[in-house]
């Protein structure tokens, strides 16, 4: 019989480059809510996890709120779960 290699589906990046990668997809977030809120999110931050975006700062509107989550999820499309725990106050 003769032996099959099987292809397995690992992940070759390097883990600098994957990091790289993270910082800016967050920076890319980062800016697409700045724009579309014309930058009404104070403090604004973006964290990733392995499958969540996390969205967090302060906004003075719902509107804006909003407006920051529909930013995050075109980004990340249905790649990522966006956490939108900006402070509405």
């Amino acid at each position: 019989m003769t032996e099959t290699a099987i292809a397995s589906p690992v992940d070759h990046v390097s883990a600098p480059t994957r990091i790289a990668g993270a910082e800016q997809l967050a920076a890319d977030i980062k800016s697409e809510i700045r724009q579309v809120t014309s930058d009404r999110i104070e403090n604004l931050g973006v964290v990733l996890t392995g499958t969540h975006v996390i969205l967090e700062g302060f906004c003075s509107t719902f509107h804006a709120f909003q407006l920051a989550q529909h930013a995050a999820m075109r980004i990340v499309e249905d790649l990522m779960i966006v956490d939108n725990q900006i402070e509405v106050c």
